[in-house]
């Protein structure tokens, strides 16, 4: 809160409080004492608080209502309360009595009223000292607990912001070393393949670094970049390679975290086409349903044994779930298994959210399949496959 901001909360309880207690003066009093004199002498009464409250809060910064010397601060709290009180009290009849004071008749001067009046209503003064007194301590105690929340939510978005890009950092290596490593496989074995595919590494390491800071982007982006890589792939595999795209157009606007797609691919490569010598086919499917998006990647691979236990989650995969739980926490769903014609299924429903309008537009189309290039020819060709949507 500003200072004009507080200056301004302050006259406004000073006025509630001076029109609050001259109403309840008139109805005790019934109408004995002057309405103009009650407005005033109370007017005058909480200014005279008002003025204190800086010394108060000061006091209080001074010495807090907190262990370990809290009795020790409480006590000198109520000696400040009990001189404050004193002091506002003979000056409030030091300002209203010279003033405005329609009883002098019976009191003539200032000092008989004040010895008969100064210590009758001083345990008053006091009382309404340590209202004050509390009323800062639990607004401060009330900033206090703010501060830390505001803290504490700051350090959680800087953990969630360090362990993405820690993430992200771990991801990228990973698939660059097993990228390199088959291209010294294939340096001997076929030059001109191996030449592509660094050619294609360099295309996929200068689109992440054009990456503008984003954490999300739509989905037809994400599937853009995983083309990229599904590039590299195709040339390992040549014609045993075979992608199967099944997209809503409404899920290409759907935005996803950067990186999602490509250890999801890696994974359908290296548990399908990396153990089978015959064709292999990778089918990715996008739809929306009652504001989720749902994904699917399944693979063809041999069968596994019908009680063996499904193969540890490698680096690519640990990352994007604890990608997801950074993103959505509880309000996404993972899921990899076992297909029972072979292969293995992974299957992803997270929130929908969508971009701008036209954001995305004209990648991963319905129906269509993505045949990453390397010669710079058109990266999207039909195939008959069924269709969503």
């Amino acid at each position: 809160m500003t200072v004009l901001a507080r200056i301004k909360f302050v006259i406004l309880v000073w006025a509630a409080a001076t029109v609050f207690f001259t109403a309840v003066l008139e109805i005790s009093e019934l109408g004995h004492k002057p309405l103009g004199f009650a407005l005033y002498a109370n007017a005058v009464h909480f200014a005279l608080w008002a003025l204190t409250l800086p010394i108060f809060v000061r006091c209080i910064r001074r010495f807090p209502l907190k262990e370990p010397k809290r009795i020790r601060n409480a006590g000198f709290l109520l000696i400040l309360i009990a001189v404050l009180a004193m002091v506002v009290d003979f000056t409030h009849w030091a300002i209203v009595y010279p003033t405005y004071f329609p009883y002098r008749s019976s009191l003539p001067t200032f000092k008989i009223m004040l010895g008969s009046d100064l210590f009758w209503f001083l345990p008053n003064e006091i009382l309404i000292g340590i209202v004050l007194v509390t009323a800062i301590e639990g607004w401060q105690v009330l900033q206090d607990l703010q501060a830390e929340r505001m803290r504490a939510m700051a350090l959680e978005r800087q953990l969630a912001v360090s362990r993405l890009e820690a993430l992200r950092m771990q991801l990228h290596p990973h698939f660059l070393f097993n990228t390199l490593h088959t291209i010294a496989g294939l340096t001997v074995e076929d030059p001109g393949t191996a030449r592509r595919m660094v050619i294609a590494l360099g295309d996929l390491l200068r689109s992440t670094l054009k990456e503008n800071g984003n954490r999300v982007r739509t989905l037809a982006e994400e599937l853009e970049y995983s083309d990229l890589y599904l590039g590299i792939e195709k040339l390992r595999f040549g014609d045993r390679l075979l992608l199967n795209y099944e997209i809503e157009p409404a899920a290409t606007r759907a935005l996803v975290p950067q990186f999602l797609l490509q250890p999801l691919f890696e994974n359908a490569i290296r548990h399908g086409a990396s153990g089978m010598t015959g064709p292999c086919e990778i089918c990715f499917c996008a739809s929306c349903k009652s504001g989720t998006l749902n994904i699917m990647i399944r693979n063809d691979g041999s069968q596994r044994a019908p009680r063996s236990a499904l193969p540890r989650s490698g680096v690519g995969l640990t990352n994007t779930t604890d990608r997801l739980q950074i993103h959505y926490g509880e309000r996404h769903t993972f899921s990899y298994s076992d297909r029972p014609e072979g292969g293995v299924q992974i299957d992803i429903s997270i929130p929908y959210s969508e971009a701008g309008d036209g954001a995305g537009t004209g990648a991963g189309s319905a129906g269509s399949m993505r045949e990453p290039a390397m010669d710079g020819t058109d990266r999207t060709s039909r195939m008959a496959a069924p269709t969503i949507g």
